[in-house]
């Protein structure tokens, strides 16, 4: 469980905390199961255990959370603006529609079975996760929940999608350079002016409307006359087996070399 004296030394605030990270670099805080909820803008929590936290209505821009372990944490409405959570763990993660990461740099993150798309928290508040711009390249992402969400112009290059749900998600300009996206359920997502050279799409659900309804006090039901859109996609080399393009708009898609039954 957590070590007091690692939360009351946070607790003394940011500057002292990092002071102390600095002057002992070997020094790997145990911050699991902790409850935050305050201003640590700038922190540096890399290479914390951080295991089953509760992040809530907390302010992390900025922070350094590179190699820190977030497993299963519990995060509502948490700034991580800017934040450094490169090679992270934040598998089993709930809650994640509701935390901002813009700019923030989350290559090779592990987000398997993250909740990243809508959520309905605090009485019927509605979120959805807002990732547009940020580096998930080489991110583990299979399985992830990522309904709805902002990947507007997002690096995924080699990002493992496998499995994930990206229902209406809007990945428009995004970089799938090689990203694995089998099995994944790409109902009604924008994939328009997006690079997926080289993507692997085999067994892939393009066919069909997301099948959203009522969540909570919202009727999201206008988005199930979505279809993917792949136009001025970026399609060569693309691994598209097992997958049914009928319902998908290729206008202007390039498909040199792409792989089909």
């Amino acid at each position: 469980m957590v070590h007091v004296d690692d939360l009351t030394l946070l607790e003394l605030g940011v500057e002292v905390w990092n002071k102390r990270r600095e002057s002992n670099p070997d020094f790997k805080p145990d911050l699991s199961y902790v409850e935050l909820s305050a201003i640590l803008d700038d922190v540096n929590l890399s290479h914390a255990n951080l295991k089953c936290a509760k992040i809530y209505f907390a302010e992390l821009r900025n922070a350094n959370l590179s190699d820190a372990d977030l497993r299963g944490a519990d995060f509502t409405m948490v700034d991580m603006s800017g934040a450094d959570l490169t090679h992270a763990d934040l598998s089993d993660g709930l809650f994640l529609g509701s935390v901002e990461f813009n700019g923030a740099n989350l290559s090779g993150v592990n987000l398997t079975r993250a909740d990243l798309g809508i959520c309905v928290i605090n009485h019927g508040l509605f979120f959805r996760a807002s990732l547009s711009g940020v580096n998930l390249s080489h991110a583990n992402l299979s399985q992830a929940s990522l309904r709805f969400a902002d990947l507007n112009r997002a690096n995924l290059c080699g990002a493992n999608l496998c499995g994930a749900d990206l229902c209406a998600a809007d990945l428009r300009g995004a970089n799938l350079f090689g990203a694995d996206l089998s099995k994944a359920d790409l109902r009604g997502a924008d994939f328009s002016d997006a690079n997926l050279t080289y993507a692997n799409l085999s067994g892939a659900n393009l066919v069909g409307s997301p099948n959203f309804g009522k969540l909570g006090m919202y009727d999201l039901s206008y988005l199930n006359d979505r279809r993917v859109n792949l136009s001025n996609a970026n399609l060569n080399g693309t691994n598209l087996s097992k997958v049914d393009l009928t319902d998908a708009n290729l206008t202007r898609a390039k498909m040199l070399d792409s792989i089909h039954d």
